[in-house]
């Protein structure tokens, strides 16, 4: 479940938290995932009652409805995913883990399910996990930036300045259009005083969204930012 992947911004965190909101893309109970290659594991299917609710933002209802197939089919992994990402949505996260860990337990293997777990970690400010649900996320997905951009941010959180440029500079090649990821580039190299390459992020980020609403270290690193 990418869904965009997930959220958006409020220093780096709020930031990529917006990204979960492209929400929904396929019918029935496929991944909320944008299929761009494969396709759902068929041993599971969820049915439209409990989807639709999903795709159209009606979380509770949805968490209802999940939980209505669950009691039904318990070993459905798809429906613990979807379960859980609703959760999510309501602010929910320590459900909205469980959910997820449920699906991995039941033999999920899914790029944005990984993703979405490393998220959530980071909204418990579980910095250690959210790095290795990315590290995994990564592992099955290495082309998509926002895994990369995940990683860079869990590294960010720990301080580990070095790490978190490597893997947001690969987010950045990957997705040179996500504004997100130059956001969490200049970060980290502020971070490691490498201003020269923390201004470039911040002008490639400009160019891209002019009205994108930088961090504080960033604004105080370039106060002619300042809006």
């Amino acid at each position: 479940m990418n869904l965009g992947k997930r959220r958006g911004t409020v220093f780096l965190v709020l930031a990529l938290l917006l990204m979960f909101s492209s929400l929904l893309l396929s019918s029935g109970c496929q991944s909320l995932h944008k299929l761009k290659k494969g396709r759902t594991d068929d041993r599971w299917i969820c049915p439209e009652y409990a989807d639709l609710p999903l795709r159209q933002g009606r979380f509770e209802e949805a968490i209802e409805q999940h939980l209505q197939v669950i009691s039904q089919e318990p070993e459905n992994g798809l429906a613990h995913y979807h379960l859980g990402y609703a959760y999510g949505q309501l602010g929910l996260h320590p459900d909205e883990i469980a959910q997820y860990l449920r699906a991995v337990d039941l033999g999920m293997e899914k790029g944005d399910l990984f993703y979405n777990l490393g998220m959530s970690y980071m909204q418990l400010e579980e910095y250690l996990r959210a790095e290795q649900a990315f590290l995994r996320a990564v592992d099955i997905e290495p082309d998509y930036g926002e895994n990369h951009r995940g990683l860079g941010l869990a590294h960010f959180k720990q301080e580990h300045y070095h790490e978190a440029i490597v893997s947001c500079r690969r987010a950045t090649t990957l997705e040179p259009n996500d504004p997100d990821s130059w956001h969490c580039l200049a970060l980290a190299a502020a971070k490691s005083d490498e201003v020269g390459e923390s201004w470039n992020a911040v002008k490639e980020l400009r160019k891209l969204d002019p009205d994108y609403t930088l961090d504080p270290l960033l604004l105080e690193l370039f106060p002619a930012e300042k809006k």
